[in-house]
């Protein structure tokens, strides 16, 4: 089966479209809010050693790239010396960076969107690096493996840095989980707002008297109110309310815009159902990080893998930006070389 022909319903196929609609955003990276578009600090600093043996000649596959923030590091680092890069993901990516880089990163960044980790549409023995940020452990580890120890040269490496299960990103992604589906219940909040909707676009229609007689329309007021004074102590008690936040704004401003005659009833619900929609998206997004994420155990799991497939490992190390703890990195090289 063609990786364009997955099944929408299917764990791959629900991963595709929520990351695809993701990318199409913009964001170069899957931690927008988390870290730098440049990669500052250690990240950097563990790409920027990754890369320094790379000569023009070498040839990248990049797993699991998104808008390509590995492909884009190294064109600002290496210039016209630019080797050449294979940018791999599940998803169909927009990286809109690439059209206005240099001609040799144009020349050299190749995007392969809608392809599998699984099953790499390349030759055997082809590249001298391969690298994922926050990518590899996403597939399934036997077979991506696998194909690692195919296309990676006798002489290659590899370089990763993958989610860890106690990381603050795991914990800011459960949060988001548990926060959402109060947001999406069945008599969560943005349930009570699409209630509420008719009767704001008939204020800006001149029925106040009339919608102040009605008591479905107080009850639906009523209903409200107290939703949204819920919603102030969910934010207060919240570690990570960022995304409560988020509704609370895009509530304020499309009631507001109801009431004012601003916006029309279609319009609000529209803009509701796209909210509803990346809501469960990014839900999807932060529980497969926690499912992926990987402890001392599944670290070890992944080291065994290499191993099984040809390559030795060099390194395993936590890697924190600043105190926080954002994940492992591993390098491993072909064994016997």
């Amino acid at each position: 089966m063609a990786e364009s022909d997955i099944p929408p319903t299917t764990p791959a196929g629900l991963r595709q479209s929520a990351w695809t609609a993701y990318w199409r955003t913009g964001s170069l990276h899957s931690l927008a809010g988390s870290l730098s578009d440049d990669l500052d600090g250690p990240v950097r600093a563990f790409w920027e050693e990754t890369f320094a043996l790379l000569m023009a000649q070498d040839r990248v596959i990049d797993i699991g790239t998104g808008n390509g923030p590995l492909p884009a590091l190294l064109c600002r680092l290496r210039g016209d010396a630019m080797p050449s890069v294979d940018a791999v993901d599940l998803a169909e990516v927009a990286p809109v960076w690439l059209a206005s880089s240099p001609p040799a990163c144009r020349r050299s960044v190749h995007f392969h969107g809608r392809t599998s980790a699984e099953s790499l549409p390349f030759p055997d023995h082809h590249y001298s690096l391969a690298v994922s940020q926050f990518g590899l452990e996403y597939t399934q580890l036997e077979r991506s493996v696998a194909e690692l120890g195919r296309v990676v040269r006798t002489d290659g490496r590899v370089a990763l840095l993958v989610h860890h299960a106690s990381s603050q990103l795991t914990r800011v992604a459960g949060e988001e989980v548990r926060l959402v589906d109060l947001l999406l219940s069945p008599d969560g909040l943005l349930a009570v707002a699409w209630d509420i909707y008719p009767y704001l676009a008939l204020v800006a229609q001149g029925r106040s008297a009339q919608l102040s007689a009605d008591p479905q329309a107080t009850r639906a007021r009523h209903r409200f109110n107290d939703a949204m004074r819920d919603l102030q102590v969910q934010i207060a008690q919240s570690p990570y309310p960022d995304v409560l936040l988020d509704t609370r704004a895009f509530l304020v401003d499309w009631t507001r815009a109801l009431a004012a005659g601003a916006a029309s009833l279609e319009q609000a619900r529209q803009a509701h159902r796209d909210y509803q929609q990346a809501l469960q998206d990014a839900a999807f997004r932060s529980r497969e990080l926690c499912a992926h994420a990987l402890d001392e155990d599944g670290l070890a799991q992944l080291r065994e893998r290499f191993v099984a497939n040809g390559f030795r490992v060099i390194e395993c190390n936590l890697l924190h930006h600043g105190p926080m703890l954002i994940g492992w990195t591993l390098r491993a090289q072909r064994a016997g070389d």
